[in-house]
């Protein structure tokens, strides 16, 4: 695991990938106008499942966040859609117990039906690339397979179907083949995440990736001369001079005892990024140990109201890369990374995941956000085959930050700026 935090940029989010494999919003829209956001319509049993996504997408995140506390207490970024979706095609493979495991680390118990599981992340992946043309937002998917392997069409046939996923035949015992997956990545990333994988060996099944990029432009944009050095206190009292940006402008606002929040929207509005500031004396673990309590997330969304805020934000910029299998071991998955995994949708012969890895990037300032996230899943054989009130919102301490779709309100990226170090 690395983590590099950097203080030049401050918000980044999900932007198109050039590559011609990777699905593109491609529509230009005229300086200074903005079409109206396309509001994404799900039928009942749909948002359900955002609501089941939004519960993953918090749990991930929390895991995340406790094994980084132990670490080095970096600032970090995941995207809970990239890791679903990766996660999605992976258990289109699965079978008996590792498909029951998957299905309920997902918070898929209620949805048993693969059909309806995939047929929700067609329909989200085409929706959230329509709703803002003024957003660049690009998710692929890619299969790379052992071209020694017998593989299920069937598996690729779904993933193509449904996720639009490329699906290629490589030599894994041939160095080059991790050049090819490296570029994948880059390509789909508009090159912000250019590495990620080291090697490939020859008894590697096969690798699965998603690649989710996003930029937007602040519907609001901060003033880059009212940007100057603030102090920013950690959770252990260490005090830092940031660049803090500046703005007094109507956002959609609550608060209550532990928590500020404060809605920034990009572009046509159909994008924003949530910005939860804990209270004075309040601290991020105790944030996230309220948005686990059934529905507060979405009472805290559904209580926000326009106010005239007096905002002040950091700059940043966050790199980040982690290897997923303890986290979702400790979220029920387990058996799918051993030898008693069953993957027999995939290819006759035995196999498991092997690991499954997460690299993201996130940059902010005055303008906007930039952002990406690729997660692969490493498969291998186990034997060798009214007039709004005035408020301040003044984020000089840790923060977290959502960045969310905003009619159906699913999750893309997550993170947490707890402090500036190198």
């Amino acid at each position: 695991m690395k983590s590099r935090i950097y203080t030049v940029f401050f918000t980044a989010i999900i932007g198109l990938s050039l590559a011609s494999s990777c699905d593109k919003n491609e529509v230009e829209t005229p300086s200074g106008t903005l079409t109206d956001p396309i509001q994404i319509n799900l039928r009942s049993a749909e948002q359900e499942m955002v609501k089941t996504d939004q519960s993953f997408a918090f749990a991930f995140f929390e895991n995340v966040f406790d094994e980084e506390s132990l670490d080095k207490d970096h600032n970090f970024m995941v995207s809970p859609l990239s890791l679903s979706m990766a996660l999605a095609m992976t258990q289109n493979g699965a079978a008996g117990d590792t498909k029951t495991v998957m299905q309920e680390a997902l918070r898929w118990r209620d949805f048993p039906d693969d059909e309806a599981i995939n047929d929700y992340y067609k329909k989200l992946k085409e929706a959230l690339l329509k709703t803002d043309p003024s957003t660049s937002l690009s998710i692929a998917n890619a299969i790379f397979t052992n071209q020694s392997v017998a593989i299920n069409p069937g598996f690729t046939n779904t993933n193509r179907s449904y996720f639009d996923a490329t699906v290629q035949q490589v030599d894994f015992s041939n160095p080059a083949t991790t050049s090819v997956i490296n570029q994948w990545a880059s390509d789909n990333t508009n090159g912000l995440i250019e590495k990620v994988i080291d090697k490939t060996k020859s008894d590697d099944l096969m690798y699965l990736l998603n690649a989710i990029y996003f930029k937007g432009i602040w519907t609001t944009e901060f003033e880059v001369k009212n940007t100057t050095k603030k102090p920013f206190t950690d959770e252990e009292g260490t005090v830092q001079q940031v660049d803090m940006m500046k703005q007094k402008a109507k956002f959609n606002y609550t608060e209550n005892q532990l928590l500020q929040v404060v809605q920034l929207p990009y572009g046509n509005q159909a994008f924003s990024m949530m910005v939860l500031l804990p209270g004075e004396g309040k601290t991020l673990k105790e944030v996230l140990a309220a948005t686990r309590q059934n529905d507060y997330w979405h009472s805290l969304k559904t209580g926000m109201r326009e106010a005239e805020v007096d905002l002040f934000l950091p700059k940043f910029k966050t790199e980040y890369s982690k290897k997923l299998n303890e986290v979702l071991t400790k979220m029920g998955m387990g058996i799918a990374f051993t030898d008693a995994a069953d993957f027999s949708g995939i290819t006759d012969l035995p196999a498991r995941i092997s690991f499954v890895k997460q690299d993201t990037y996130i940059s902010t300032d005055e303008s906007g956000t930039e952002a990406a996230a690729v997660t692969v899943v490493g498969m291998e054989l186990t034997s060798m085959p009214s007039e709004p009130r005035r408020v301040i919102f003044n984020a000089e301490r840790p923060f977290i930050y959502i960045i969310q779709e905003n009619s159906t309100g699913a999750i893309l990226f997550m993170g947490a700026v707890k402090n500036f170090n190198d």
